[in-house]
């Protein structure tokens, strides 16, 4: 299983970035299992409103584009409701004294909280967390317990 930080599901949709493209299209073929939560879909979202060169009427359409693609990928063991997905996500997720405290034990991001913990929901999946944020990859999950999961520095 292969957990894809918010970045390379931006750059896979943008086609900026040749394994994100390829990861997202072997997710949605079913080649590729993958899970994804209101966190991550929001955070994208929000990535899209701000993508320079296009006007507000194309980033309309990636949003659309992006969440319509994620309703067709058949290797998703995991996808939020659209009422799981608030514009107020993310702040509160962030500032979120549990994730707070994670990100502190595991000198983490906040924001890279939320992933982790997604894979850690999955991890008889032993899934893989694909990150392009060299801090977040150079997070040893074994070092803290977290045996099943594994990180990979996406260029």
């Amino acid at each position: 299983m292969k957990i894809l930080d918010t970045n390379l599901w931006v750059f896979g949709t943008l086609g900026t970035n040749d394994r994100a493209e390829r990861l997202l299209d072997e997710i949605e073929r079913g080649e590729t299992a993958s899970a994804i939560n209101a966190y991550i879909v929001q955070e994208a979202l929000d990535a899209f409103g701000r993508t320079p060169g296009l006007t507000p009427e194309e980033r309309d359409e990636l949003k659309t584009l992006f969440l319509t693609r994620l309703t067709r990928m058949t290797g998703l063991v995991e996808a939020p409701s659209s009422r799981d997905v608030t514009d107020s996500l993310l702040d509160e997720r962030r500032a979120n004294v549990h994730t707070l405290l994670l990100a502190r034990i595991l000198d983490l991001q906040p924001k890279d909280v939320p992933i982790l913990v997604l894979a850690f929901d999955h991890r008889d999946r032993e899934p893989t967390v694909l990150t392009n944020d060299g801090g977040f990859a150079s997070f040893d999950p074994d070092g803290h317990s977290l045996r099943e999961i594994d990180i990979e520095h996406v260029d």
